[in-house]
């Protein structure tokens, strides 16, 4: 087995899955050389830290892909980054609900985004780049314009957060904002997660964007 490159901390490990093979080797060595992230085969995705996914559309097998990580039936279950070349609103909940934690753009984004996104996610972070968190809000519209059912699985509490996270901001920036501890944002999307059989803060968002509470 090759020495590890020396690094200042420890090496992310990650497994790839792309549509093409030149995106994939393009990814991998650009990872080695960084000398930040190991690589590991796909097949042995339940044992990474997280699982990137790159595609050029969102198609089926993408996002079968993303099941593939997020499900993990022999091992734990990984974060899922997934960089394509576009994503719609119904791709990006699709995703999302499959365990996406951060979408990126590829006309937007370099390696070194991916490898931001990827410690993000590992923090309970979730990098979406300003077109997608468009589309999010413009769902949160959209449902606001209609009517809806005043029974709702979310506390008061819950509700303010997720409208938050829905905005963008990260889980500092909401105690900010609400004048609580970090330590308790995440406590009450932890909450929300486990109540709901969700997958994650993402998830935790579309959930409510579709419920029409944010």
């Amino acid at each position: 087995m090759a020495a590890r490159p020396a690094v200042a901390g420890p090496l992310l490990t990650v497994a790839i899955k792309a549509s093409d093979t030149l995106s994939a080797d393009g990814a991998r060595a650009w990872f080695e050389a960084a000398g930040e992230v190991q690589v590991i085969s796909w097949s042995q995705r339940q044992y990474a830290q997280a699982a990137v996914v790159l595609a050029h559309d969102v198609t089926a097998q993408v996002l079968a892909s993303i099941d593939e990580a997020s499900t993990a039936p022999h091992g734990q279950a990984v974060p899922v980054v997934l960089v394509a070349d576009g994503c719609n609103e119904r791709q990006l909940l699709d995703a999302v609900d499959r365990g996406v934690v951060a979408v990126l753009l590829r006309s937007e984004i370099s390696y070194r985004d991916v490898v931001e996104a990827v410690q993000q996610s590992l923090k309970g972070g979730s990098l979406m780049p300003a077109a997608v968190v468009r589309t999010l809000v413009e769902r949160q519209q959209s449902f606001r314009a209609q009517p809806q059912p005043q029974t709702w699985p979310f506390a008061p509490r819950e509700v303010e957060v997720l409208r938050y996270l829905s905005e963008g901001l990260s889980t500092a920036d909401v105690a900010n904002c609400l004048n609580y501890s970090e330590r308790t944002i995440k406590n009450i999307v932890h909450e929300v997660v486990q109540r709901l059989d969700l997958r994650n803060r993402t998830h935790a968002v579309a959930y409510a964007i579709r419920c029409g509470v944010v």
